[in-house]
């Protein structure tokens, strides 16, 4: 018995209903004595989702035969089976070869349909005019969430609007194969000619329209002609004449990687030639592009072109709840995971079976590990990072070093060298497309998943430029900002400087050998004839890193309490059981103590989040400082931000003291504890802390720009 006999058998055993195309290349290398994990290299699948789709395969098998189907028993239940379906296979078998030898004879109609060879119905079979599709390697959609309003807009254009050309856009594991595939399957009623096509393996635009025409001409390929230009012709022809869909997916496998996107690796320039005809040549079909890049020729939601429109893929909402399982799906903290990986249902995939393996389905236990980029969701990111421009990649680090949304005008003054405008709104563009960046308001950021991608790739290079005693990276990114506001500079010395130090501190062994390195870095700097950048600030920044821990002590202040005051007062503080801190009047908070931290990662996070109230509202903390040199110690009620969103009324206990620090020189500071907050309603136009910070940028940057003015 060949394989083809036993597709024929199955078809006729499951009456109604027919293998999807994953399941019967499935089913083919199954019959050949494949492995899962054979057959999932073979068609470019993950070996669980095989055996997943093996799983579903038996199950619809089973049910057909009446008899239980493995992947071991397969061709022993087919052969049982066979004698009940030889009339009906005989009977196709005389009608298929009557239909061949009519395509045969008429090789070169474009009006002969090709019959699908697994089609069980006689009478449909001896209608010439019966739709084809060819499926190739598109994925089963029997699993698949939401997308409702995005289809349904997408049905639309393509039905009502008779949208041409349809580019599907976003980053890695956002669903754009899957999306394509249930779109495809919703609207073939609509179409006569369907194909889909992988540009995975990056095939020449000659290969690639071979193919194509010589399924929709039913034509053999050595009978076409070579050239691309006759190709193309021809299969214009094909779009005016019949009613086709056709689907490319991988797109981004034949652009030109190292620069903004749009751009064609060499030799492929022939595809941009096709997707232009397509768009702009009357015809009745549709051709869909699935792409992590935008070519140049497919026109952004905004042109209000009609032909020629493109969807941007954003993640999952509510409904990622879904891939998990039901203990899972309900957990309060899986809100946290589809925030994080901002609904990338790969990422989340990939993050619950690791938290099932590893963690025994514990979220939160995964959360507290902070290690959320890795295994595959770090090979789906480094495939996209390493296609940027050199531009392009310097955008990626400063936007995680940045930390918060910032302005193009802003980034321009980050990077050096210093470029042009054009050039940065040309790459920000470029990110925007290839979904790497968000836009909010007139500034851009990264979703979290990539800032922290970024944010271990920025410490991996510093290290890197450490220890190699090639400063070149260190000069080109500052590392902490001192030009920031103290929470973000806060935030770059957790993330960014602590974790480097540290890996420096375990390479060289001891704070000597790290503090001798570090000067003889400077001293490398100072025979440099160029410019040195960031480098000096980043060795010295490195340098006291080095000295002082700095997730717990981000001033200038001592991790060890030296003097006699300055150790009554921690004392204080530690034997206390309300929350409390000690800040200086720059907005410094050498310790800070919150008894609470230790029953809830929540409050943990808080208390690292420095979440101590120091946010005030705008004057208050000067009056404050002025009722303090009145009266050392007192009782006050105010109001401050405690957050980005509450905003509180605030019952504590403040008293002046003086600290030293490590230069051994006294600090005015406040010794505060918290007896009451309650959450209030802010008052009406009251600024946000998000929205003081951005007014301190534009007036920095009217300051800068003034001064500009009168310099030049």
């Amino acid at each position: 018995m060949t394989i083809e006999d036993a597709i024929e058998i199955v078809d006729t055993a499951l009456q109604h209903k027919r293998l999807s195309n994953i399941q019967e290349q499935l089913f083919r290398q199954t019959w050949q004595g494949k492995t899962y994990a054979e057959i999932a290299e073979t068609c470019g699948y993950d070996a669980s989702y095989i055996r997943d789709v093996g799983y579903r395969l038996w199950q619809m098998l089973t049910k057909g035969f009446g008899e239980r189907v493995t992947k071991h028993n397969l061709q022993v239940v087919v052969r049982t089976h066979a004698h009940r379906f030889q009339v009906s296979h005989q009977g196709n078998g005389v009608l298929r070869n009557e239909i061949n030898e009519r395509l045969v004879n008429n090789a070169h109609n474009p009006n002969i349909s090709l019959v699908n060879p697994h089609i069980s119905n006689v009478s449909e079979a001896g209608n010439v005019s019966v739709k084809r599709c060819d499926w190739g390697n598109a994925i089963d959609t029997a699993i698949f969430y939401g997308r409702t309003e995005e289809l349904q807009t997408v049905k639309n254009w393509m039905i009502t609007d008779r949208c041409r050309l349809l580019g599907v856009f976003g980053i890695g594991g956002i669903g754009k194969t899957a999306f394509a595939t249930k779109l495809a399957e919703q609207v073939q009623s609509e179409f006569t000619l369907i194909a889909w096509k992988s540009l995975r393996n990056a095939p020449t635009v000659e290969t690639m329209l071979s193919e194509l025409v010589g399924f929709l001409t039913n034509q053999e390929i050595a009978t076409l002609p070579s050239d691309c230009d006759r190709l193309l012709a021809m299969l214009i022809q094909v779009l005016k004449q019949s009613r086709c869909l056709i689907v490319f997916d991988n797109v981004e496998s034949i652009l030109r990687s190292g620069e903004t996107t749009g751009q064609y690796s060499e030799g492929y320039e022939g595809y941009g030639e096709l997707f232009r005809q397509v768009g702009e040549v009357s015809h009745q079909s549709c051709l869909i592009l699935t792409s992590r890049e935008k070519p140049s020729e497919v026109l952004p939601p905004e042109s209000g072109d009609v032909m020629v429109r493109s969807l941007q893929l954003s993640g999952l909402k509510e409904e990622a709840r879904q891939m998990f399982r039901e203990e899972l799906a309900i957990a309060p903290e899986t809100r946290k995971l589809i925030d994080f990986y901002c609904g990338n249902p790969l990422a989340l995939t990939v993050v619950s079976r690791s938290i099932y393996s590893m963690f025994d389905g514990d979220i939160q236990s995964f959360l507290d590990q902070e290690a959320s980029v890795f295994g595959g969701i770090r090979q789906l990111i480094d495939q996209q990072y390493e296609r940027l421009s050199n531009l392009e990649q310097q955008v990626m680090y400063w936007l995680a070093i940045e930390r918060e949304p910032i302005t193009t005008d802003n980034l321009r003054q980050d990077i050096v060298p210093m470029v042009s405008k054009s050039q940065i709104l040309e790459s920000v563009t470029s990110l925007r497309w290839r979904s790497l960046i968000e836009k909010k308001a007139n500034s851009f950021t990264q979703q979290p998943v990539i800032m922290e991608y970024m944010t271990d790739r920025l410490i991996d290079m510093a290290f890197k430029s450490a220890i190699e005693r090639n400063p070149e990276f260190l000069m080109s990114y500052a590392l902490v900002q001192h030009r920031a506001e103290d929470e973000i500079r806060e935030t770059q010395i957790r993330h960014i400087l602590q974790p480097l130090s540290d890996r420096l501190m375990a390479h060289y062994g001891s704070v000597d050998t790290l503090q001798r390195e570090l000067h003889s870095l400077l001293e490398t700097l100072r025979d440099r004839s160029t410019a040195i950048g960031y480098a000096q600030g980043n060795i010295m920044n490195l340098l006291r890193a080095s000295q002082i821990d700095l997730s717990n002590s981000f001033s200038r202040f001592p991790e060890r309490v030296t003097e006699h005051s300055d150790l009554q007062i921690l004392e204080r503080l530690l034997e206390s059981d309300r929350a409390g801190g000690l800040a200086t009047w720059d907005h410094r908070i050498p310790w800070a103590n919150n008894p609470l931290a230790q029953q809830t990662s929540e409050s943990k996070t808080k208390i690292r989040s420095k979440n101590l109230y120091y946010q005030w509202t705008e004057g208050s903390l000067e009056q404050l400082q002025q009722e303090l040199q009145q009266q050392p110690k007192l009782r006050k009620k105010y109001h401050a931000w405690l957050n980005e969103t509450e905003f509180a009324a605030i019952d504590a206990d403040f008293e002046a003291v003086k600290i030293t620090d490590t230069l051994n020189q006294p600090v005015d500071a406040r010794l505060v504890f918290i007896n009451e907050v309650n959450v209030i309603e802010p008052p009406i136009g009251l600024p946000t802390p998000r929205e003081r910070r951005a007014q301190a940028r534009i007036k920095k940057q009217s300051f800068q720009s003034d001064r500009a003015q009168k310099l030049g």
